[in-house]
């Protein structure tokens, strides 16, 4: 059994029965990687218990209670798993009543919606532990599924943003991280183009979310004027995969654009720095 509570003084756990606590919480980004307003929305939240490799329970709808979710659990053994923003993509029940194991549980899959859009998502897994009962509630760090891309503007006079493109996006990912970054089997992709009715003129943050994938040669395109000029398409395709929980800085110039990357929602940590290259559009 597993309920939601209300983090107050009144607040009474179920006695005689051997419990895990668990509170969740979603950490804030590191560095200069700042969450954005509406980032860390949570619209959903379903939790689901694995005993011996296999789902024995499934929760959802859970309520959060000021910034938190703090969960009972009956037992003191198992992986708890709890995923956001997952209704209507994950089913947890449906999981449950087909007795999934938990090697096919990590191969789940999350897709676009109908729209194409890129979902946020949440994910975390604890190992509950008997031997830590005595020391209170134990804490589940929630981790974005996504990868997020700013444009920083560096240039002495004016420039103008007009469209920003990436190539060859996957339309799906691993609901969890696997052993390096995969992408599913056949999975779809298709070019992501983003054109600015007012053009960019300034830094801009969270102009696209993706999916963490591997890389199958994908670039991007960066549509600008400077001072007034003719438009110039400035490329570089990306030498490595795309990570989840990863902030790509997109910083553009006169003469090139610096890409620095960024590990992302736990928190943003430093990464690796990608140089491109322009050609006259």
């Amino acid at each position: 059994m597993l309920a939601s509570c209300a983090d107050n003084s009144e607040n009474q756990y179920w006695e005689g029965n051997e419990s895990t606590v668990v509170v969740t919480r979603v950490a804030g980004f590191d560095g200069s990687g700042q969450t954005l307003e509406g980032e860390n929305e949570v619209t959903d939240m379903q939790a689901c218990l694995f005993e011996g490799g296999i789902m024995t329970k499934a929760y959802k709808n859970l309520q959060v209670a000021g910034d938190t979710y703090r969960l009972q659990v009956d037992g003191l053994g198992g992986n708890l798993y709890m995923l956001a923003n997952a209704s209507g993509v994950i089913d947890l029940e449906l999981l449950q009543s087909e007795n999934i194991s938990e090697a096919d549980w990590l191969k789940s899959v999350y897709k676009t919606d109908g729209t194409g859009k890129t979902r946020s998502f949440f994910t975390g897994m604890l190992t509950l532990n008997a031997a830590r009962q005595d020391v209170g509630a134990q804490v589940m760090t929630l981790k974005r599924g996504v990868a997020r891309f700013d444009i920083v503007i560096n240039v002495a006079g004016a420039a103008k943003l007009e469209k920003f493109t990436l190539t060859k996006v996957a339309q799906s990912a691993y609901l969890f991280p696997q052993d390096g970054v995969q992408s599913p089997s056949g999975v779809t992709r298709r070019d992501t183009t983003l054109t600015f009715p007012f053009a960019l003129t300034q830094d801009t943050p969270g102009v696209l979310y993706v999916y963490e994938q591997e890389n199958p040669g994908m670039e991007i395109r960066v549509e600008v004027s400077f001072d007034g000029g003719e438009v110039k398409t400035l490329t570089k395709r990306l030498d490595a995969a795309l990570k989840r929980n990863a902030v790509y800085t997109v910083t553009v110039s006169k003469d090139h654009i610096d890409i620095v990357v960024k590990p992302v929602f736990e928190e943003w940590e430093p990464g690796d720095n990608i140089e491109i290259t322009p050609s006259v559009g």
